[in-house]
């Protein structure tokens, strides 16, 4: 007796498993971009914040008060500045896109913002002319 039928159920069942991977490797791959973006904004999130946060401690205190922060900055930064009483981090998104993660502080700041991504430690001090002056420690 001979039998037939067993060469294309292996077809069929190649096809499904090629369709089914054919899904799931776009759904596997957008997913992964939305961790990295959520993972790299969030991280740039809390430098701003720590950074804003550690310039209200200083302002609060008054001319000659010091403190230092250390913060993690993530990959991708394209800029990093203080405008007026704003900390802000333009970030390079894997999409292709950019955003802006910014904070915002009581004084006015000044100084310069690293952008290499890693850690650093920044030195938040409050001159006698009313400004938050920031430097990186080196």
């Amino acid at each position: 007796m001979l039998e037939t039928g067993k060469g294309q159920i292996g077809i069929e069942y190649a096809a499904v498993l090629v369709l089914f991977l054919f899904i799931l490797v776009p759904v596997l791959y957008i997913g992964m971009m939305d961790i990295q973006i959520a993972g790299q904004t969030s991280q740039a999130r809390v430098a701003v914040d720590s950074i804003a946060d550690s310039a209200d401690r200083v302002y609060a205190q008054g001319p000659g008060a010091t403190t230092t922060v250390e913060i993690y900055l993530p990959a991708g930064i394209n800029s990093a500045s203080f405008n007026k009483q704003e900390v802000n981090i333009n970030l390079n998104l894997p999409t292709g896109g950019k955003t802006d993660v910014y904070a915002l502080a009581r004084g006015n700041l000044s100084g310069t913002m690293p952008t290499l991504p890693g850690r650093h430690v920044l030195v938040v001090r409050m001159n006698s002319s009313g400004q938050v002056q920031i430097a990186e420690v080196t």
